[in-house]
């Protein structure tokens, strides 16, 4: 045998080099990619439905919000419904001995602007009368104030004297020439005040406690409340401050006398604010006349934009004119449904009917705590809404000594994939979703508001 034959073979040793390690399989990998998009998949899931859950609940916080508000508005405005300083109507005065002579003889029209031969001393009667007015449709002569009314809703008209003195100071607007403003005395001699001898068939002599001004009292309203000639009222032409004779704009029908018992309306007006306090020299204060009509409009900034919005109108100064503007004020904007109810006090709390074409009957003179033909404060019976076929009467409005409200707040977004079924009951009515807006989320809030202005003057010990 050869001997190379028998050597050993020798094999050169393997090499490791890092680019020619092994790696993953097309089959591993396939796997690994599945595995990431399946995670990634689900937190995207994640991802989208916490942000469409935070939108939705931001929509609800926000439909709610805005629901509360506006019931927390209408409510605060109505608390101050029939304020008129230390005004009080003969009609509500418990301590009158004669026939009321300031009870409104018709609905006053809350759009009326203001001029002297418009604003007479009956139309003023009747807006200090009756604090608040509800329609379901714009009131005659409102249709320029109250447009693009959302179907299905109502108007409310509220009206009362400022809280604050004009001028005074911090959140109360400054005394403005020109504006509306109501005054009302607290000087005896101009409140209640008994006539002298020395009146003639067109004068009035008034009190010696009345101003000694020439003319202070001129363009006011007078009344007889009780003596000789009670339940007369007459214009003031003219004033003689040294002798306190006050001529009237037509004769008396009975010429007053020593007996006879006046009164003086307040003022409400853009001058001639010369009442005084109960010291009778210093001039009584003056409140801004605030008459607000509040409805819901069938868009918020923009005519089309879809979103219902409760908005104002307040009485003011309006290019000159004192008038209800024709652009109104956006409040509250998801508010859908507007419906308002009305408590009548219609019956004394013997259960006798109100009657002011009468002087206040009492049951027990002696002890004056229960009128028979005077309201007790109390709303009787159902609660009324005011329509255009039924609309409410000057009796029932005199009368207002509560309401209920009932509101829809809605979403201002629309929720996807989400149907509106409900059946949605405003007091005593059906209210219909309007159409093309089922995808809309809706919340009713309703309440009820005590007039304590005037329920609480019918009250008796």
């Amino acid at each position: 045998m050869r001997p190379h034959l028998l050597r050993p073979r020798c094999f050169p040793p393997r090499s490791f080099h890092p680019s020619r390690q092994a790696g993953l399989s097309l089959v591993e990998l396939m796997v690994g990619v599945a595995i990431s998009l399946t995670i990634l998949v689900a937190l995207v899931t994640v991802f989208v439905n916490t942000s469409r859950n935070n939108a939705e609940l931001a929509r609800t916080n926000s439909q709610i919000e805005n629901g509360r508000f506006a019931m927390q508005l209408l409510q605060g405005e109505l608390t101050h419904a029939g304020f008129w300083s230390t005004h009080l109507p003969q009609f509500d005065d418990l301590t009158l001995t004669s026939i009321p002579g300031d009870v409104p003889a018709s609905v006053p029209d809350p759009c009326l602007a203001y001029t002297a031969a418009n604003w007479t001393s009956s139309y003023k009667s009747g807006l200090l009368a009756i604090a608040v007015q509800a329609y379901d449709a714009a009131p005659a002569g409102c249709s320029a104030v109250v447009v693009d009314q959302q179907p299905g809703t109502d108007v409310l008209v509220v009206r009362h004297a400022e809280t604050c003195v004009a001028g005074s100071g911090g959140n109360c607007a400054a005394d403005t020439a020109g504006a509306l403003y109501f005054q009302a005395s607290q000087c005896a001699a101009e409140i209640v005040g008994s006539a002298r001898t020395g009146s003639t068939s067109t004068t009035l002599r008034m009190a010696t406690a009345a101003s000694a001004v020439d003319e202070a009292y001129a363009g006011m309203t007078l009344r007889i409340i009780s003596g000789a000639g009670a339940g007369q009222s007459r214009t003031i032409t003219t004033y003689s401050g040294p002798t306190r004779d006050a001529t009237v704009d037509t004769a008396w029908t009975t010429t007053p006398d020593a007996s006879s018992v006046y009164s003086l309306d307040p003022v409400l007006d853009t001058a001639g604010f010369n009442l005084r306090k109960r010291d009778c020299a210093t001039a009584a204060d003056k409140r801004k006349f605030i008459s607000t009509i509040y409805y819901v409009r069938n868009y918020a900034a923009s005519a089309g934009d879809g979103i219902p919005t409760l908005v104002q109108s307040r009485f003011d100064l309006q290019g000159g004119t004192l008038a209800h503007p024709a652009t109104v004020t956006p409040l509250i904007e998801g508010i859908e449904g507007f419906r308002v109810e009305l408590g009548i006090d219609s019956l004394s709390d013997a259960a006798s009917a109100v009657n002011f074409a009468q002087a206040v009957s009492w049951a027990n003179p002696s002890v004056l705590t229960s009128p028979t033909n005077r309201g007790d404060g109390i709303a009787d019976g159902a609660f009324v809404h005011c329509s255009t076929a039924v609309p409410c009467t000057v009796s029932q409005l005199m009368n207002v000594v509560a309401l209920k409200l009932y509101l829809v707040a809605r979403s201002r977004e629309s929720t996807p994939g989400y149907a509106d079924t409900k059946t949605y009951t405003l007091g005593n009515a059906a209210w219909s979703i309007p159409g093309g807006s089922s995808s809309f989320k809706r919340h009713v809030f309703s309440g009820a508001i005590r007039m304590t202005n005037i329920s609480g003057r019918r009250e008796t010990p």
